[in-house]
């Protein structure tokens, strides 16, 4: 029944997203096109790739009950580019009312599900809206998040439109979401030099790995089969905010022995955010690392 409820309040928001004004700029592979309203203003085509030139829809995923009484509510985005990268700084153009709930600053082309939660009080009014706007290329775009039953979700929601696996054997217990443990504190790097990043993972095995049951018709026992990389426990980096690029290498990374570690390189100095999702199936934990990036020194005149 939640995921009905969590399915009809998608579509509404669809048919929001779907009605909004963007312009069209520059398709993937394909001159500039967009069609005309009888107002004379251009509507965004969602039958063309478009490289840049698009806006971001902020939306607003559901919500869920936490222990102590408060809720998370749950938002992402759709960056409607196929290649352009923006990033816009908590303000006026990327907040709640303008101001910083911990949302992303850096967004990637395309679809970011339930990338971050705002955590409200327990007395947080049923009939109040939190309401995230988002201005990109000229538009302005908003998600309004609510605590009507519509909206409630819970993790079997969350891991089913996550995209990867949800089923589980029937002598297997719910999977729990991973747990991060003893995360990094704030690191210091150089531009331009990569920075080693580690993260200890813990995680209750479930769900098991898929049994190869054709072996057993040939007289041998069944052994677990390898797991994809998207169905593994495993380490997922972003860059959440700064003032230039982090390129993670890899970007998602094998939990191995409890431990997944990748480099990052920053082509400038400032200060950044980057966001690890530990993730188990679609089961996922976000925890942020803050790194505080200096310019390389100058080599030394001769």
């Amino acid at each position: 029944m939640m995921r009905r409820r969590y399915a009809i309040g998608m579509m509404l928001a669809a048919l929001c997203a779907g009605a909004a004004g963007a312009r069209a700029q520059q398709p993937v592979g394909a001159p500039s096109i967009g069609s005309t309203s009888a107002a004379g203003t251009e509507i965004y085509n969602n039958s063309v790739r478009y490289a840049s030139g698009q806006s971001i829809q902020p939306v607003f995923e559901g919500w869920e009950k936490n222990p102590d009484g408060t809720f998370s509510m749950w938002f992402g985005y759709l960056n409607r580019n196929y290649e352009e990268r923006l990033n816009i700084p908590v303000g006026a153009a990327n907040g709640f009312n303008g101001e910083d709930m911990g949302q992303a600053e850096v967004f990637e082309p395309r679809r970011s599900r339930f990338a971050f939660k705002v955590v409200v009080p327990a007395n947080f009014p049923k009939d109040r809206d939190l309401v995230w706007t988002v201005t990109a290329n000229g538009v302005t775009q908003k998600a309004v998040g609510t605590l009507w039953p519509v909206w409630e979700v819970d993790q079997g929601t969350i891991s089913a439109n996550r995209g990867s696996r949800t089923a589980v054997d029937f002598d297997e217990p719910p999977n729990a979401a991973p747990r991060v443990v003893n995360p990094p504190m704030k690191q210091e790097a150089v531009a331009g030099q990569p920075l080693s990043l580690t993260l200890s993972v813990e995680d209750d095995g479930y769900p098991r790995p898929r049994v190869d049951r054709g072996a057993s018709v040939a007289g041998a026992p069944p052994k677990p089969a390898e797991r994809p990389l998207n169905d593994s426990l495993r380490v997922s980096w972003t860059q959440w905010r700064g003032p230039g690029i982090a390129k993670f290498e890899p970007k998602v990374i094998r939990v191995v022995d409890g431990k997944a570690t990748t480099k990052v390189t920053f082509d400038k100095p400032g200060n950044y955010v980057l966001r690890a999702y530990a993730e188990d199936a679609s089961i996922h934990t976000p925890q942020d690392v803050s790194v505080t990036v200096r310019q390389a020194a100058s080599p030394r005149p001769r």
